[in-house]
This record gives C-alpha cells, structure tokens and sequence, in this order.
C-alpha cells in the first residue's frame, strides 16, 4: 500500500477526495487530510507519505511554498497539485519542484482522478523496484564498506600508499566533513572528536536523506564521511541540496561548526584514497570561504603552490609603515600580502605559519606603545586564536596595526618646546653612552629638577624612563644583527651589568633578548 495525503484548506473538498475514488482497490491508503501546508510537514516529518494531493492556496503555508520545502528536503514521493479556475500558471509553476501533474477542482470527476493516480502508482512502483535493488546491492555490499572504512581511518597514515586499485562493486559517492575548531578551541576540548556527536548526526541524516534506514558512517578525529544511497550517485543537484540541508542541520542541533566537500564519483579503492586526500584539501577552503556552502572536490583545481613574497619583507616595509604612523600604507600592505595566499588558497596551517610570526613581531616591537591598553591586547590575542576563517585574522591584525599607528602619529604630531626637543636629540645623539639627568643639565644649562618636571609636564613620563624606552628601541635594533650577542649589545647601550639589561628589555617587552634575537634570526 502506498501513503496518501491530503492537503486542502476547504473540508468538503477533503471529504470529497477520500470518497471519489476506491483507494485501496488500487493499493493506494489515506493516511491524513490537513488544511494546510504547515500540518503536512508536520505528518511528513512523522510517517511515510508517496503521494500528495494538494490545493495551491491555503493559510499559513500555501501549496508553492509546501512544494518548494519538499523540493528543498528531496521528497522522493509523487505530488498532484489541484488547482481552481485561473491558477493553472501557477500550477506549471510548481512543475519544476517535481509535481508530476496537476487537476482542476471544479470538474474533477472519479475517471480523471483514477487515471492520475494510476500514473503514479506505475513511477511508484519504478522506484520502489530500485529502492529495493538498492538494499539488496547494500545487504551485498559489506566488503565495500569494510574497505572504505579502512581506508578511511587509515589514509592520513603512512605505509598505505600502496593500496591495491581493488573494484567496488558499485560506484559511490560520499560527503565528507569537519569539525572546524580553532587552535583555541583545540586546547581547549583536547578529547572532543566529531564521533562524539555520532547519534545527532545519524539522526539528522536519516531526517534529511528520504527513505533511507540506518546512514552509512564513520568517523576519524574531526572527520566524518557518509556515503549516500546508489539512487542519489549522479543525481549531482540533489546531492548538493541534501549535503546542504545535512550540514545546516548539524549546526543548528549540535552548535558545532562544520564544513562539508562532496566527491566525485568513486569506482575503485584507489579512487576513493585520491578522493580523500583532495576533499580534505577541499575542506580547507572553507578557511577562505566560510562555511554557509558545501564544497566540491572539483574545487582543487583553485589550489595552487604558494609563490609569494616571503614574511620577512612583508614585515620589514610594515615596520617601516608602522614607524611613520602610516596605517593607509600598513593597512594596505597586509591586504597585499593576504591576497597572494588567498589566489592560491594556502591551507589554514601554512598562512598560520606566516601571520603568527608577524603578529607575534608587532607585538614584541610595539609592547612599549600597547601599555597603555593591555586589555584590549588581549583581547585582540584571544579573539586571534579562536579564529576559523581569514577574514577575522586579517580584521584583527588590521586593527592592532590601526592601534599601534595612531599611538605613534600622537607623539610624532606633539609640538614639544625647544628644550624638550633638545633634550631628545642629545639622548638620541648619545644613546650608546651611559646618560645622566646631570649630563643633560650640563648640555643645555638647565637645573636638574627643573628639567625633570619640564619634560614630564610636555610628555606624559619621566625622563628616565623616556632614556629607557629609547635604549631599548635602539637595543631591539642592535639584536637583529646577528654578529651582536646579547652581552654586546648591553655593553653598547652603556649598561654596566647584562643582568640589568636583561630585565630591562623583559620589562618592555616581555620576552628576555637572547628569546628575541632567536625569533628575530628565525624571521629572517
């Protein structure tokens, strides 16, 4: 018997249909008649339907937009629109949603409807003849399955390139996805993997994969795979709608984030490992794109080797940007940068390898200007690491460097008075020496204590610690040129004991200077 379901907001026409015609006599049985399209979502969603028959305009949810929703959710059974005087265009419409034919309400006579239904039964009875040779191929199919899964667990392993092109014995295709986590996040839940999230996501699939029992899964790490049923295998546009539906499923119950890539067509166990390693590539590119699109496997074309400008110059003509209070020239550097690894689609953990070395760079040379609002830094540092997509990383370090740049242009736009600027050339001038407060009075004839409240009042700190800041910009300097020690340098700067210096520049910058010289040699 084949389920049928009435759909119309006018009860006479309900009751009308249930008696026009001897359903069962042509194995057809009525399970439900509701008034509008909402009620018959909610009976679809319960019980198996095969047939629909329903009325274009109702309240609530009217019949185009009930089709649309099955059309959206593959609905594999049969529909039959029944229409009024002057809404056949509307009926034509819905053709293209899979309704298989349409009848006028006002003349329906029992003949006319027979003659429907029996249509139906005969494409009914089509797939339910597949439907069946599918399940038979499945209870047959258990070594395909165990070599699938085997080859799937063990394809980020070593030692199994060497895999044999063994044929299935029937094509597949599968959708494979991630759970998408941030470094954060990673440190974070270190024992979370999607296979913890096995039973929704069973559940999610056989809600959003029609007429299928128990989902084809495994699960490996942050990956999952699930293999659809034979009779979706070139239906490409479907595959595409009921991946997209598994996948906004998925985050709407489990609150994970999760990208999705579905493969080509698979033949042979070599296939399916060539597939693995180019949708996990694929995957990947949800770091560019985002994750409200699945992917395609076709997709790895766009991937190509990364040939741009290396870290290093990028981060020198920053630096020099950055120094000038430039953050139209800065700004538009980084965007430069991330252009060239966005054309070739780097992978999240090699464009990490270049922007967290840059990011960690500004933070070390510019601490001195961030004191002011450590908070904010570290909140732009947390918000970093929980990124997932490029766009946010790029938004972040945009922002740091607009901080940075507008402290800078606030010191280098302050008229300071004559003796002030006198005071900060002679320190510039001798910043290799050993400087004094007495030193300074003696070059500009100025008494000691005038001096000191002089240039507090025009700068906003003292001038010890102004001497300090300026020996260790200049110390940061000195570091990056590998032929100078650590002890050199102190030396250089006119501090008597390297202890001294030491804590100093850890002081500012939060690292000690044998840890920046080696960051700073690495950079290079």
């Amino acid at each position: 018997m084949y389920n049928v379901l009435i759909v119309d907001d006018e009860r006479i026409i309900r009751i009308g249909l249930r008696s026009l015609i001897n359903w069962e006599e042509v194995g057809f049985k009525i399970i439900d008649a509701v008034s509008d399209g909402k009620q018959a979502l909610a009976v679809i969603e319960r019980e198996k339907v095969d047939l629909i028959l329903t009325d274009i305009k109702m309240p609530y949810m009217d019949g185009i937009t009930l089709v649309q929703n099955l059309y959206e959710r593959g609905f594999l059974g049969e529909i039959i629109m029944l229409t009024s005087y002057g809404e056949f265009e509307f009926a034509r419409q819905c053709l293209r949603y899979g309704v298989g034919d349409y009848l006028l309400k006002g003349t329906l006579v029992p003949d006319e409807l027979m003659q429907a239904v029996l249509k139906v039964q005969r494409k009914l009875d089509e797939k339910g003849e597949k439907l069946f040779e599918e399940e038979r191929e499945d209870i047959n199919n258990e070594q395909d399955l165990k070599v699938i899964e085997r080859i799937f667990k063990t394809n980020h392993l070593e030692g199994e390139n060497n895999i044999e092109k063994e044929s299935l014995s029937m094509p597949y295709v599968f959708l494979l996805f991630k759970h998408v986590q941030s470094k954060a996040q990673k440190e974070k839940h270190r024992a979370c993997t999607l296979e913890a999230y096995r039973e929704s996501i069973e559940n999610i699939i056989s809600e959003a994969v029609p007429n299928q029992s128990i989902p084809r899964l495994f699960f490996e790490g942050e990956w999952g795979l699930y293999l659809f049923p034979k009779g979706y295998v070139e239906q490409k546009d479907v595959l595409h709608r009921i991946s997209m539906h598994i996948l906004n499923l998925i985050k709407l119950y489990t609150n994970i984030k999760i990208t999705g890539v579905i493969s080509k067509v698979i033949y042979t166990s070599y296939d399916l490992r060539e597939s693995l390693k180019k949708t996990q590539d694929v995957a990947e590119l949800s770091f560019y794109k985002g994750y409200e699109e699945v992917l395609e496997e076709e997709m790895h074309i766009l991937m190509k080797p990364y040939l741009g400008r290396s870290a290093q110059i990028v981060e020198e003509r920053l630096h020099q940007a950055m120094n000038k209070g430039d953050y139209s020239e800065a700004n538009n550097l980084l965007d430069m940068y991330m252009e060239e690894m966005r054309r070739s689609y780097v992978p999240k953990e090699q464009v990490e390898e270049r922007l967290n070395p840059l990011l960690q760079g500004i933070i070390l040379d510019y601490s001195i200007y961030l004191e002011s609002d450590k908070s904010r830094l570290n909140e732009l540092v947390e918000s970093y690491r929980a990124s997932t997509l490029l766009d946010e990383m790029q938004g972040l370090i945009k922002e740091l460097i607009y901080m940075i740049c507008t402290l800078i242009l606030q010191i280098k736009n302050k008229n300071y008075r004559r003796e002030i600027v006198e005071i900060m050339d002679y320190i510039e001038q001798h910043i290799t020496e050993k400087i004094t407060l007495n030193s300074i009075a003696n070059q500009i004839n100025m008494n000691e204590s005038y001096i000191s409240r002089l240039f507090k009042s025009e700068t906003g700190m003292n001038i010890i610690q102004y001497i300090n800041v300026s020996k260790m910009e200049k110390a940061k300097e000195l570091l990056k040129e590998k032929n100078m020690i650590v002890k050199d340098v102190a030396y250089a700067l006119g501090f008597e004991e390297q202890s001294y210096f030491n804590r100093m520049f850890n002081k500012y910058f939060g690292v000690n200077p044998k840890e920046y010289k080696k960051y700073t040699n690495l950079s290079q």
